[in-house]
């Protein structure tokens, strides 16, 4: 008897000890969990748009629809129409004008620069692209505007609608899923912010904001020269504003944080201007301290533009005005001192091809 009970013993003992052995197995390889929240969620999917009004909800930004970024797309009913319009027929200025269809002026999308009603053309229509200047906004003598056609049908009356080739920069947000927005808010340089929204944490939310840089705003003002198609010239960048910074001395040596040393993204100053004081000289000083700089000296501005802009010179003398002439019949500001030029073909050889 007192054998059998030493064996259940040993047994109960043998029991116990492969439980303990294997228990303590699965605790040397514990499989690790990483908690998925919201904003991991969001991360992993494609980031969606949400609107100005839901970055504004957080981030006041008192005069942020006050600068030209918010000015460049407004919508029609901020301007004063001289007469209710209605439907129109618009032939597809994209596609040599071989389809039409039909556009309720009344319900456009929104004005660009003052100047070009954009609307959207209904799938169905067969168009070339989906947005369209459908219309030129005139002002008259009292102070109300009319609509025009933005061009006619060659050889005809027809009204001809062209191509909004100008969205990518004016209304990046237009077409794009979730946003509100048709003109160049928050979401233009940060990104979409879904993921961003979602977040719930202070280091979440950091990571999923994206930063803008000089690179941000060369997308659209565009520094490099370009080569005129039909004569071969170099010319400057006439149309977005940072023209030949790439040859600046703020560029070349790396000092500067580029654009955001000079240029302020989200309040304009008391012109009107993004830049970080009232005066741009003032901006000067604070790195070249005890020196008087004239910008409108250093910075020249095109005195013949074909898109009757005014943005000056961004190459600080590196670019000359003595260095360009004016191609009366193009009206491009043409690159035509050899030094300059041959300075250009060495930074950018694909130009000189």
């Amino acid at each position: 008897m007192r054998r059998l009970k030493i064996f259940v013993l040993c047994i109960m003992t043998l029991v116990i000890i492969t439980l303990v052995a294997a228990c303590n197995t699965q605790n040397q390889t514990p499989t690790q969990q990483t908690p998925t929240t919201n904003v991991t969620q969001t991360a992993n999917n494609n980031p969606t748009y949400v609107g100005e009004q839901t970055c504004q909800s957080c981030h006041k930004k008192d005069n942020f629809d006050k600068t030209h970024h918010v000015q460049s797309f407004k919508p029609l009913s901020d301007y004063k129409l001289d007469k209710t319009y209605g439907t129109v027929t618009v032939y597809d200025g994209a596609a040599n004008n071989a389809k039409s269809t039909t556009v309720d002026l009344s319900k456009a999308l929104g004005v660009q620069m003052d100047t070009y009603v954009v609307a959207q053309i209904p799938q169905t229509a067969g168009f070339a692209k989906q947005y369209y200047r459908v219309g030129h906004l005139i002002k008259n003598s009292d102070g109300t505007y009319k609509i025009d056609n933005p061009g006619l049908v060659t050889g005809t009356q027809n009204w001809s609608a062209g191509d909004y080739t100008c969205l990518d920069c004016h209304s990046p947000g237009m077409g794009k899923s979730g946003t509100p927005d048709l003109t160049i808010t928050c979401e233009a340089c940060h990104g979409p912010g879904s993921a961003h929204v979602a977040a719930t944490t202070d280091d979440q939310r950091k990571a999923t904001m994206v930063m803008p840089t000089s690179e941000t705003c060369l997308k659209c003002h565009q520094s490099d020269p370009t080569k005129d198609s039909t004569t071969g010239a170099i010319i400057t960048t006439n149309h977005y504003g940072t023209r030949d910074y790439t040859f600046s001395k703020h560029n070349t040596t790396g000092m500067i944080n580029g654009c955001l040393t000079c240029h302020s993204p989200h309040d304009p100053n008391a012109s009107g201007q993004l830049l970080k004081k009232d005066n741009p000289n003032d901006i000067c000083a604070t790195c070249h301290a005890g020196k008087n700089y004239d910008v409108n000296t250093i910075m020249w501005k095109n005195k013949s533009d074909p898109h009757g802009h005014t943005t000056a010179d961004h190459s600080f003398t590196a670019v000359p005005e003595s260095a360009t002439k004016v191609n009366t019949t193009t009206k491009n500001v043409e690159i035509t001192d050899p030094t300059v030029l041959d300075m250009i073909k060495k930074a950018l050889p694909d130009l000189a091809k």
